[in-house]
């Protein structure tokens, strides 16, 4: 199991598409295990550098803030392993697509170095076909290390409110991973909050976009404890 062999758990965001929610799912996450006393770092491989720039907002706004460093080179696992020795939570906002041997070694490392792999996805058959490679990646990974990294399919940017998420989950069949049942709905309080340096959690109590927050991040921490 990876995660006994660093001090800290080591956790990425991954998906062959862009625009998936990667980042904002990385970023919230991260603020999620602050708000429970962790202690977090996040690794930014993304060739936009998001989460960089959402720490840079932060920190200017007097936020607190995880620690965030870019690092999108074949060696990125590298710089998580070593991070881990010092952080209780380690995060990796992967890259998106395979366009070069280059972009695939990265991501393959980024694997190697993870104790957990989160998959964001639509709700629709097609985004989950569009996983494959990746996930053929995982499962290669898995054969030799005792089936880890465990990874996990959730849903972005879902229409809430509807029953479109379950329906979803009552009708994907040969999900190459587990679903989780919680998920990031489509809301404006995402890019709204983000872009200000914050995260959907400064918002009320009664706030969707601050309850889903809230209820992914506890599943995916009792998945990390059930391991």
């Amino acid at each position: 199991m990876n995660q006994t062999e660093n001090k800290g758990i080591t956790i990425s965001f991954i998906n062959d598409k862009g625009g998936v929610t990667k980042s904002t799912s990385s970023i919230c996450l991260a603020v999620y295990l602050m708000s429970k006393g962790k202690r977090v770092a996040i690794v930014d491989a993304d060739a936009r550098h998001t989460c960089l720039d959402w720490a840079a907002m932060a920190d200017q706004h007097g936020h607190d803030v995880p620690l965030v460093v870019a690092h999108d080179q074949t060696n990125v696992g590298s710089a998580m392993k070593m991070l881990a020795n010092d952080y209780d939570y380690v995060i990796c906002d992967g890259m998106s697509s395979f366009i070069n041997a280059g972009r695939r070694d990265a991501i393959a490392s980024i694997i190697k170095a993870s104790d957990h792999v989160l998959i964001p996805t639509q709700p629709n058959a097609f985004d989950v076909w569009a996983i494959e490679a990746v996930a053929g990646m995982i499962k290669e990974r898995q054969e030799i290390t005792d089936g880890y990294p465990k990874a996990y399919i959730y849903g972005a940017s879902v229409r809430d409110r509807t029953n479109e998420w379950r329906d979803f989950l009552q009708e994907v069949e040969n999900a190459p991973f587990p679903i989780l049942e919680s998920y990031l709905p489509q809301s404006v309080d995402f890019p709204r909050s983000t872009g200000e340096g914050m995260t959907p959690l400064v918002l009320t109590e009664s706030n969707r976009a601050r309850q889903s927050v809230e209820a992914w991040g506890e599943e995916i921490m009792e998945q990390i404890r059930n391991g």
